[in-house]
């Protein structure tokens, strides 16, 4: 890990106003990841990594809006790959609200008074993501639940869920049994 004592410290002030967060989320997914059941595991961030949580990190990203949602993942892919590689006419996604209720959760929305706390969160949002990932790694090794984060794309609020120190039930895909059957009922349509 690459923090200085002194943004441990930082982070551990922070650590200590952390609040408890519920209420409804949006998550977005590819097609191919569509099932319901498996919308919370976390496996991608583990295999791949993103901002505040390195590979082998089970976290689950969502943001406040179903619009915010699908834009950050248009912004990541084009970060990842130089230009946006996916369109929805091309690469369709499905996107699910998501109710949180998580008792442990940090903010880093609104820029700090505190000027080392300010600096922690720029650097947090910068392009390279190896920081970022560090402070997220910090704050997960400390039993945080959550991290709220502002949107780079927009103007909306982006969660990251640390699935490692999160009870089951405290993430919930809104309506899965009727989602579910939703889904079943298309894809035998489309079968026949």
């Amino acid at each position: 890990m690459s923090l200085t004592v002194a943004e441990q410290t930082t982070l551990k002030e922070l650590i200590g106003k952390l609040k408890p967060t519920a209420g409804t989320y949006f998550r977005s997914v590819e097609r191919r990841f569509m099932d319901p059941s498996q919308v919370l595991s976390g496996r991608g961030t583990e295999l791949y990594g993103n901002r505040f949580a390195p590979s082998g990190m089970r976290g689950v990203y969502l943001a406040d809006s179903d619009g915010g949602a699908s834009a950050e993942v248009l912004a990541r892919k084009k970060r990842l790959g130089g230009a946006s590689q996916i369109t929805l006419d091309k690469y369709p996604r499905v996107v699910f609200a998501i109710d949180v209720e998580l008792e442990r959760v940090v903010s880093l929305v609104r820029k700090p008074r505190n000027s080392a706390l300010a600096a922690i969160r720029s650097a947090s949002l910068a392009d390279d993501l190896s920081y970022s990932q560090d402070v997220g790694r910090f704050l997960a090794d400390s039993g945080i639940q959550g991290l709220l984060y502002k949107s780079l794309v927009g103007t909306g609020v982006n969660l990251l869920v640390f699935l490692e120190n999160c009870a089951t039930g405290q993430l919930k895909v809104r309506k899965l049994d009727e989602t579910i059957d939703t889904l079943k009922r298309i894809v035998s349509k489309r079968k026949r």
